[in-house]
C-alpha cells in the first residue's frame, strides 16, 4: 500500500516540477540559465557561516 505524501513533501515535489518545467521552457526558447544552487547547498553554506560566527566546530 502506498503511503500518502505529507504537505511538505507535496510542496517540495511541486517546487521541483515547477523548476524543471521552467528550465525546459527556457531551453525551448534558446535561453541558457545558470544552474540554481539547491536549498541543501544554501543550508550547508549557512550552517558553516553560523559555525564560524559562533566558534562551533
Amino acid at each position: 500500500m502506498a503511503n500518502k505524501l505529507t504537505e511538505k513533501q507535496k510542496n517540495t515535489l511541486w517546487q521541483q516540477r515547477r523548476i524543471a518545467s521552467y528550465q525546459a521552457s527556457c531551453r525551448l526558447e534558446g535561453l541558457i540559465l545558470a544552474e540554481p544552487t539547491s536549498a541543501y547547498e544554501r543550508a550547508e553554506e549557512r550552517l558553516d557561516s553560523l559555525r564560524r560566527q559562533y566558534g562551533a566546530e
